[in-house]
């Protein structure tokens, strides 16, 4: 498994670099949603997901939902709702000019702070806060998404990953916040949708 700051950055950058360059034109959006199939061995039930992200006025969004609907390695179903960091307007200007293409085809990768939309499972790290307050950050989050068929047809094979830390960012120019530090991520799911789509242009 591949934590890499660099390329998380550049894809994140990408994203945001690409919805401002089609303001000229429209406003970039993109949305995916779906489940992963239960594996019978560590993942009893589905897990499902749903993303958007859209880039109006300058604006750039992202929101995340997942639930995992059976025992997992945390014990009990969960869910959350990520909150995906915003670029800031200086980085988005650089990289509105890079003629660079992405780094693999169709594929998202951002990371953000989450909390619990649900009871939390006997696993959750109690550290992790359920709001974010003035000395209570939430903990953090990385998630890729692939569009491996190029479609906006609800059919299955586009790849989803989650990582889930109990790490903070509080320095937003630090490490914390442009990767998941080692021995931070104490959930991770990915693999192949059995069923949704996802669709990254």
């Amino acid at each position: 498994m591949k934590l890499g700051g660099r390329r998380l950055v550049r894809r994140s950058i990408f994203l945001a670099a690409a919805c401002m360059l089609a303001l000229a034109l429209t406003a970039c959006t993109g949305k995916g949603g779906g489940y992963l199939p239960p594996d019978g061995v560590l993942f009893n039930g589905q897990a499902s997901f749903g993303f958007t992200f859209s880039c109006a006025k300058g604006d750039l969004k992202i929101e995340l939902s997942y639930n995992d609907k059976g025992s997992n390695p945390l014990g009990s179903p969960f869910g959350i709702h990520g909150i995906v960091d915003r670029v800031g307007p200086i980085v988005e200007s650089e990289y509105c000019i890079d003629d660079n293409p992405p780094l693999v085809p169709h594929e998202l990768t951002f990371l953000g702070r989450y909390y619990l939309t649900s009871s939390a499972p006997s696993g959750f790290p109690p550290s992790c806060p359920k709001k974010e307050t003035s000395t209570a950050h939430l903990c953090r989050f990385e998630v890729t998404v692939r569009d491996n068929d190029d479609s906006m047809s609800l059919t299955p094979g586009d790849f989803f990953s989650i990582m889930l830390s109990s790490a903070t960012c509080i320095d937003p120019t630090g490490t914390s916040c442009t990767t998941l530090p080692v021995g931070s991520v104490f959930y991770t799911r990915e693999g192949l949708l059995a069923g949704g789509n996802i669709t990254v242009k």
